[in-house]
């Protein structure tokens, strides 16, 4: 992918001079298609942090299940508040990313963007699950130990 200044640069000059249709017959680049891009890109990396964070969970959760984790698993509720907290993190993302696709798109965004956005709420959907799992399997897992 070329640097954002040649982007931009590459868009200015197939920008039509004329209404007519200018040089190369009215030829022209989306002007939102490199910030639609950038902005599924960052969507993307947000995507694979929230990922991993689930992959944490999943983890965790496994260990559990095999009973490896001595003692109570959360005495002082820390993990619980912060499980909770990133729900409430997740809940926020996908309203806050659906008010801006309806502000900004208008509802209706390029391939790339849309899938960006898809990845992204498939991805908080199920983190959001298994942090649900998560905080079920300690109350239950401390609840044996006590």
């Amino acid at each position: 992918m070329l640097p954002s200044f040649f982007t931009q640069l590459l868009a200015r000059l197939l920008r039509p001079r004329t209404k007519t249709g200018g040089r190369w017959g009215g030829v022209r680049l989306p002007g939102g298609l490199f910030a639609q891009t950038r902005c599924a890109r960052h969507i993307d990396a947000t995507a694979r942090r929230v990922a991993a964070m689930g992959v944490k969970i999943t983890r965790l959760s496994q260990r559990l299940h095999a009973g490896s984790v001595p003692g109570l698993v959360d005495a002082d509720r820390s993990l619980r508040r912060m499980l909770d907290e990133l729900k409430e993190e997740l809940s926020t993302m996908r309203r806050d990313l659906a008010r801006w696709h309806s502000r900004e798109c208008r509802g209706q965004a390029g391939k790339r963007l849309e899938a960006a956005i898809a990845r992204l709420n498939r991805v908080n959907a199920d983190t959001h699950a298994a942090a649900d799992q998560l905080l079920r399997l300690i109350d239950e897992y401390d609840a044996v130990q006590t």
